[in-house]
């Protein structure tokens, strides 16, 4: 059993001793009359549940386990605002949060949803990132939950909702934004959160793209590359990169996902290159094959045009 379910336990027998008694606790001496600051820090200290217990629908499920991560103020269809404790500055920041991408499917006999939280900080520093928060959730039964300790098979509520796996607090993007969140079908039954997000360097615009997915219950980065690479700011040239001067450059890399010849269950990915690199006229295809021993695609480093990027 965990220790913060034991707590609730705790709470909920203690309020019960209470009411039966006909009393409530008294304030211990010198406690404060002062709100508490809210304990949902951006690096997100406070773990979720691996467990809902709720009746209802799947969207009802879905809005329950928001509210129980994130306050009562979240919400599946619009953006909230809310407050963090920057413990740098020791002080509160606005944050906007959002469900920024969903989407529930069957994968191996079992319905799974991909749900993405983005949170964009309201007063952040152009160098700084927003955050993205990534969950796999699956609904569950009793007999699950019974054979993993059964105590779950005591309480009254039906088939919980199980989170797989989750990856916190993801750092993408700039001026506090993370980027844009969706759903990617990367296989038969293999699907992986793609963030596309961007950053500025000296007059150098960089776009990655990012596929993360579930493998044996965590998620994982199987692919990271360039989406777009140029310093057209640093030469003060908007135009096309050959009429602009030498080291002048703008490329472009467009994936198409396969859909045959699968390994480990994720199809090949076709990158095409195409526009300008520091060397001249870019145009080239990169064949990316899902890699079981290193659990990802390997990216060969000439697509990633690290030359250009540091020159």
């Amino acid at each position: 059993m965990s220790s913060s379910l034991r707590n609730r336990l705790a709470a909920v027998v203690m309020a019960v001793a209470a009411g039966l008694l006909g009393c409530t606790p008294a304030s211990e001496p010198g406690a404060s009359s002062e709100p508490a600051k809210p304990h949902r820090v951006l690096n997100t200290t406070a773990q979720p549940e691996d467990t809902i217990r709720v009746r209802g629908d799947h969207t009802e499920r879905l809005q329950a386990f928001l509210r129980l991560r994130y306050g009562d103020k979240a919400a599946l269809d619009a953006p909230w605002k809310d407050a963090w404790e920057d413990t740098e500055v020791e002080a509160l920041r606005p944050v906007t949060r959002r469900v920024c991408a969903r989407d529930t499917a069957t994968a191996d006999g079992q319905e799974q949803t991909l749900l993405a939280v983005c949170q964009t900080l309201d007063d952040a520093a152009t160098v700084e990132p927003g955050r993205v928060d990534l969950y796999v959730l699956r609904v569950g039964t009793d007999e699950e939950k019974t054979n993993r300790g059964g105590f779950f098979a005591q309480l009254p509520a039906d088939d919980p909702l199980l989170v797989m796996a989750q990856r916190l607090q993801g750092q993408y993007g700039r001026h506090g934004s993370p980027g844009t969140v969706q759903i990617a079908q990367l296989g038969p039954q293999r699907r992986a959160f793609q963030i596309s997000h961007e950053e500025h360097r000296r007059g150098h615009r960089r776009v990655w793209r990012s596929y993360i997915a579930e493998h044996n219950h965590r998620l994982r980065d199987v692919a990271r590359y360039r989406d777009h690479l140029d310093n057209l700011a640093l030469h003060g040239c908007d135009g096309n990169p050959a009429d602009c001067g030498e080291g002048v450059f703008a490329v472009d890399f467009n994936t198409t996902v396969g859909d045959s010849n699968a390994v480990e269950g994720y199809w090949p990915l076709t990158v095409r290159a195409s526009g300008h690199d520091c060397t001249g006229p870019a145009t080239a295809f990169y064949h990316l094959i899902f890699d079981a021993r290193q659990r990802a695609y390997p990216v060969p480093d000439d697509l990633q045009r690290d030359g250009c990027a540091d020159s």
